[in-house]
């Protein structure tokens, strides 16, 4: 998955106001769970209300790809849309392939060894249709270097999710998740502890969905060999030809980095 020079549409510095109105309430059914979450201080945090605030930029053939719309669940609250549409010319966007996505970087890396805790939202549309041919990353973390396949990632493989991790010499650990059909019109709360290790020693990776534990590895190489640069992505990345559909669409949530 070849990163070439990021095609940028924009690069926002605003800063974020009070998001007390704009987060998501993980609620976490592990009493123990929730004790963990709150000995993370959080270090970044982006909640859309004053548009793509504080994002490093944007990989998209076109600044309409990515844009703030009104929460479709709940009134006041703002998230972001992302979309790819079949006829779009995606020759100047990254490694050329179908994407539309927001990068995360700036002062935000993965340093091997600390401890964190990435939180955020994704809602696929009532009117979405499955295609099991088509498969797309919605979340990764990016490898500093410019090439090579993200060290996390979360893909929507047809109607399902599939979490990915891999780093060091190791091949990709992976593991279906069910069933995104079930998801339709309404918002799914992630969490992703991520301590970053290319040899393992370290090594965790745990993932919540509406905070239910559904992966988790511990000493799996997650990071690659001297990788203190890695950072977050999120749109859609689509890994297959458009097959059916000709436009996907999904919208993101407020994101929260915390840290120990």
């Amino acid at each position: 998955m070849k990163r070439l020079k990021p095609f940028l549409w924009a690069s926002v510095f605003a800063c974020s106001g009070p998001t007390h109105a704009q987060e998501f309430s993980m609620r976490w059914t592990d009493p123990s769970t929730s004790a963990l979450a709150s000995t993370f201080t959080t270090v970044n945090r982006w909640n859309w209300q004053n548009g793509l605030d504080l994002l490093y930029g944007i990989q998209s053939p076109s600044a309409d790809n990515v844009t703030i719309v009104d929460d479709p669940v709940v009134q006041g609250r703002k998230a972001v849309k992302v979309y790819i549409r079949s006829d779009q010319n995606y020759s100047q966007v990254a490694n050329g392939s179908p994407r539309a996505e927001m990068v995360f970087k700036g002062d935000l890396k993965f340093v091997q060894g600390k401890d964190y805790l990435v939180q955020w939202s994704t809602y696929i549309p009532p009117s979405y249709l499955f295609d099991p041919n088509l498969l797309m990353v919605i979340t990764q973390i990016h490898q500093g270097p410019s090439a090579g396949s993200p060290a996390m990632e979360l893909d929507l493989n047809g109607s399902t999710y599939v979490v990915s991790v891999r780093g060091g010499s190791h091949g990709a650990y992976s593991k279906q998740i069910c069933c995104a059909t079930q998801d339709r019109g309404k918002w799914v709360n992630w969490a992703l502890r991520y301590v970053p290790d290319s040899n393992g020693a370290h090594a965790s990776t745990q993932l919540w969905k509406d905070g239910v534990a559904v992966f988790a590895t511990q000493g799996v190489p997650n990071a690659y060999t001297g990788d203190n640069d890695a950072y977050l992505k999120m749109g859609i990345y689509l890994l297959s030809p458009f097959q059916s559909l000709d436009e996907l669409t999904l919208l993101f949530g407020p994101v929260t980095i915390g840290q120990q």
